[in-house]
C-alpha cells in the first residue's frame, strides 16, 4: 500500500466532504458496495485506483453542486505572532532545573 493512494484518495473524498472527520470515517468505516470492501481495505489490497475512480465519476456528476468545491480547503497559516509567543518572548518563564547537573 503507497500512502500516496490514501492522500489521493483523502483530498478527493474531500471534495465531496470537506469535514475531515468525516471523511476518515468515510475511509475506515464505509463499505462500498459498487466495489466490494471499504476504502481502507480496497487501498490495502492495491485496490486504491478504484476508489479514486469511484471519486472522479462522483465528482464528475456532481460538479456543478453547490457543496462541491474545485480545490481541498487547507488550513491557512498564520504569519506573524503566534498565540503563544508573549508567553516565550520574554523570558519570564519559569527555570525548571535539570537533575543531575
Amino acid at each position: 500500500m503507497h500512502y500516496g493512494i490514501i492522500r489521493r484518495i483523502v483530498t478527493l473524498a474531500e471534495l465531496i466532504e470537506p469535514d475531515r472527520a468525516q471523511v476518515w470515517a468515510w475511509f475506515f468505516e464505509t463499505h462500498i458496495e459498487a466495489l466490494g470492501g471499504r476504502p481502507v481495505e480496497l487501498a490495502f489490497h492495491g485496490r486504491g485506483p478504484e476508489v479514486v475512480a469511484f471519486l472522479l465519476d462522483i465528482l464528475s456528476r456532481t460538479r456543478h453542486a453547490s457543496n462541491v468545491k474545485p480545490f481541498p480547503r487547507r488550513p491557512k497559516r498564520q504569519i506573524g505572532l503566534q498565540p503563544n509567543d508573549d508567553l516565550f518572548a520574554h523570558g519570564a518563564g519559569a527555570v525548571v532545573a535539570v537533575p543531575g547537573r
